[in-house]
């Protein structure tokens, strides 16, 4: 085992220290910035604006669906959104995975192709899975539901959980490759210069909500049919919209293998080592603060009721459109935020 000096002196670091460093080093190693030629430009920034459109949109479609078309209990759509949101959770375990099983001398692309071909299929399925009929009877003059007469078909609000589970099997997919990108974005930002310290990631970040945007423009606009409780006559069907977000899903399987730019491995990190080095990065004051935070941090900002889809839907009678553009205005500023962020933030000088 080499020594490396201290930054804060001339005494040698703790050897489980190093060989945490050296076990981070080998999974991040170095790899080209963004300073590459353009079809991998293309492969790694289109992995965040896949991300974007599937993660922005099917958790969009949820209130013209579920609360309008179908009219599940409010638990059932909070219980939705939750789950829709479930494989995040499993990010640390997708990395390791990466890390320690590389599939031919690949940590990154193979796991980008297995994860849209996936989120693909899902969304093919729910493309090809009819909807029942809705839920409340339809008022042929005004198009518009009547709420104030018996359903012609209450067996419609049984039905949800099939479709949420099958766009929590789309989100697991877009997941995993949304990871493996990830860990791509660390491997680039490690061979930027001081002077663009932070370029990638801000980058890819601003791609990944300009594809959100995107996504609530077509889900607001599409789905704005009175049968999703919009306001146009006509619109996309919650089928068709699945249809428009497999193709992007289906086209970034290819994409991942042909256009991502990854130096084969040499030697693969074995899990047990893996395991050491984040027991040692949990052993540190800073890190653990930080993953606290992240920890309690859900459990205190997304605490709600489940009655307040019916304030949105019957007391505010917010509609499809209306909810999507507090997104698109909430996301552009975001985004303009990140690009200040890249264009006037500069690193401290190193002393």
């Amino acid at each position: 085992m080499h020594s490396r000096i201290s930054s804060r002196g001339d005494t040698p670091r703790s050897e489980s220290l190093l060989e945490m460093e050296d076990v981070v080093e080998e999974a991040t190693a170095t790899g080209p910035s963004l300073e590459m030629n353009r079809r991998a430009r293309f492969g790694y920034l289109a992995q965040y604006l896949a991300v974007g459109l599937i993660y922005g949109g099917l958790p969009a479609t949820t209130y013209g669906l579920l609360v309008g078309y179908l009219n599940v209990p409010s638990f059932v759509y909070a219980t939705c959104s939750t789950i829709l949101t479930l494989p995040w959770s499993f990010k640390f375990l997708f990395g390791a995975i990466n890390d320690c099983l590389p599939i031919f001398g690949y940590r990154r692309k193979p796991y980008m192709a297995m994860g849209w071909a996936f989120c693909a299929a899902m969304l093919i399925i729910l493309w090809l899975t009819p909807l029942p009929e809705p839920y409340y009877c339809k008022d042929e003059h005004n198009h518009a539901y009547l709420t104030d007469e018996e359903p012609c078909n209450p067996e419609a609000a049984q039905q949800g959980g099939k479709y949420c589970l099958l766009m929590m099997l789309a989100a697991l997919g877009y997941v995993v490759a949304d990871v493996a990108a990830d860990g791509l974005t660390v491997q680039y930002a490690r061979s930027e210069p001081e002077d663009r310290r932070g370029h990638t990631q801000t980058t890819a970040y601003m791609t990944r909500t300009f594809g959100q945007i995107s996504s609530y423009c077509l889900v607001g606009l599409g789905m704005n049919s009175w049968l999703y409780l919009g306001t146009f006559h006509g619109g996309l069907s919650f089928n068709q919209i699945c249809l428009i977000f497999a193709i992007p899903s289906a086209a970034m399987a290819p994409i991942s293998w042909l256009c991502i730019e990854e130096p084969p491995i040499k030697e693969r990190t074995t899990p047990s080592a893996y395991a050491a080095a984040t027991w040692q990065m949990l052993r540190s004051r800073a890190f653990f603060c930080v993953l606290l935070f992240q920890f309690l941090n859900p459990g205190i900002q997304y605490v709600q009721s489940t009655g307040t889809v019916y304030v949105q839907r019957y007391w505010a009678e917010v509609q499809a459109l209306q909810s999507q553009l507090f997104n698109i205005v909430s996301y552009a500023i975001f985004s303009g935020g990140i690009y200040l962020v890249r264009e006037r933030a500069r690193p401290l000088a190193t002393p």
